[in-house]
């Protein structure tokens, strides 16, 4: 069973909300995080971690924000967890 951190939870509403609603421009840390009722600044760390690793690119302004840094097709959830985790590892599984 793959068990997610709150952390990369967020991070993967944030893709969603992104790859959703990016037509209509980019959309700012606290307009993601009242959408999904997450702290404001969990969610700009969060944020911040994916622009980090490219998978977001920011912009500062009154019309600045979030937005994808590529197609939603060529971003994984892997990818998100990664940025998020760090690397995956697999572990055996005791019986």
């Amino acid at each position: 069973m793959l068990r997610l951190s709150k952390k990369t939870d967020y991070a993967l509403m944030a893709m969603k909300h992104l790859a959703l609603n990016g037509d209509h421009g980019a959309a700012s840390a606290r307009e993601i995080a009242e959408q999904y009722d997450i702290p404001a600044e969990l969610m700009a760390k969060v944020l911040q971690r994916l622009v980090r690793r490219g998978l977001l690119a920011s912009h500062q302004g009154t019309r600045g924000g979030y937005l994808l840094a590529r197609p939603a097709t060529l971003i994984s959830v892997a990818d998100v967890i990664q940025a998020v985790d760090g690397p995956l590892t697999v572990t055996a599984c005791s019986s």
